[in-house]
């Protein structure tokens, strides 16, 4: 069902679209963050002379950190509204660009990456409660598109342009910039606190002290893992998210250039359309109106199309010598994995219990996180197997063989669909 432009006026207009921006674009930074690492790192590798063993382990421990938080980031979304936890967030992200200022060594490199891991880890649970209480539960594709869209242009922003500013500014000049961002958003977000509805509701819950929380972590792990929709949805979510930053945010470009022989230019350029898709594809369900019964059917469509692409991009890099067809595939999959991500959010609003979607949401993406650090661990396991001529690169083969697997546990995880039934989706009791 298409949008009319009545629609859209009052969607756009409503009183808590402001705040929900504000959130989006901190979100942004999650993303860029996220990415930003495969600029800075081999840069200052190179530098200080680090190995690769131990620039993976500096880039790592941004995911150790986002995940540890993630539990933790939806009980406090719950307890004290996303506004002041992103605020705090926000801070700390301020931070940790400013130890990129100071002397660069791999301490304050490892400094750095951790402590973004923690400053960014409550923005992608917060823009999602606050999505879930503030605007109408029909019209969660449109809000999830804007979401979505906005916040992956940090995945490109993050690439070609932060490499152009490092160029032309330095590292201290573009990382003390790039502090007074989240500094600024701050300022703004905590001019509008008071107009939180999430705090707003849940006023008394804030008394309670900060230890009292774990009982509510556990819980919502428990819940989660004890919940068969719940449980379905997770795998879904995981494996494809975990797929997705595998290819994005590490072997995507040296894939390309070893698959298609293409310049690096070249295949940053075809290989960053996996993030043009991921912008596109939420768009195209901004228009969709989602119902718990019509929740179901979108999630088999999606999902499967979502692990065909993977099989495309893989005969697309093992036939074809024009990297635009790669290009092409990459897009594909951005596409799909976004639309996915839509409805799959959409469905774990529907099932998640209304007081308690920080924690559900917090819970569930830890565990995607963690998957992405194991999907990949295992593919450079399996590509390590096809070294190249010169140490340190890899065959067009490895890559294949490393991304057959990920095209296999994403068609593994359509077993999940069974689980997560036909029938309308509820809000699931039993979470106390």
């Amino acid at each position: 069902m298409s949008l009319s432009k009545k629609t859209v006026h009052d969607l756009l207009s409503d009183s808590s679209f402001p705040l929900f921006l504000l959130l989006v674009g901190a979100f942004f930074l999650t993303v860029f963050f996220r990415i930003s690492a495969s600029v800075v790192l081999p840069l200052e590798g190179v530098r200080l002379g680090m190995s690769a063993s131990l620039i993976g382990f500096i880039s790592s421990v941004h995911f150790y950190a986002y995940a540890f938080l993630q539990p933790v980031s939806g009980v406090l979304h719950d307890r004290y509204g996303p506004v002041r936890v992103v605020i705090f967030g926000l801070l700390l992200t301020a931070a940790s660009c400013l130890l990129l200022t100071l002397v660069r060594t791999p301490f304050t490199l490892g400094a750095w990456r951790l402590l973004s891991g923690f400053g960014v880890a409550p923005m992608y649970s917060a823009v999602l409660v606050f999505q879930a209480f503030a605007f109408p539960p029909e019209r969660y594709c449109f809000y999830a598109a804007i979401n979505m869209g906005l916040s992956s242009l940090g995945a490109i922003v993050s690439v070609a342009p932060l490499g152009f500013a490092i160029d032309i500014f330095g590292m201290t000049v573009t990382f003390a910039l790039l502090a007074a961002v989240p500094l600024l958003m701050s300022f703004f977000l905590m001019t509008k606190a008071s107009k939180d509805p999430i705090r707003l509701s849940s006023a008394g819950n804030a008394d309670r002290g900060l230890l009292s929380i774990l009982p509510g972590i556990w819980n919502a792990v428990l819940f989660v893992f004890k919940t068969p929709r719940l449980r379905a949805l997770q795998t879904l979510w995981a494996i494809s998210s975990a797929s997705l930053l595998t290819f994005q945010g590490l072997w995507g470009v040296s894939w390309f250039a070893a698959a298609f022989d293409a310049s690096p230019a070249s295949a940053r350029f075809w290989s960053s359309l996996v993030s043009v898709g991921m912008m596109m594809g939420p768009i195209l369900t901004s228009g969709v109106v989602v119902t718990p019964a019509s929740l179901p059917a979108a999630m088999r469509k999606v999902s499967t199309a979502n692990s065909l692409s993977w099989f495309f991009l893989l005969a697309a890099a093992w036939w074809s010598p024009a990297v635009w067809v790669g290009g092409v595939g990459a897009l594909v999959v951005g596409m799909t994995s976004g639309m996915r991500g839509v409805f799959s959010l959409a469905a774990i609003t529907a099932i998640s219990p209304a007081g308690k979607r920080g924690s559900v949401f917090g819970a569930m993406n830890m565990t995607a996180v963690l998957s992405a650090v194991v999907f990949q661990w295992g593919t450079g396991f399996i590509i390590d197997h096809f070294p190249g001529a010169v140490p340190g690169t890899f065959t067009a083969e490895g890559y294949f063989a490393g991304f057959l697997a990920v095209a296999c546990a994403m068609a593994a995880s359509l077993l999940a669909l069974k689980p997560l039934g036909r029938d309308p989706l509820r809000p699931e009791p039993g979470m106390e």
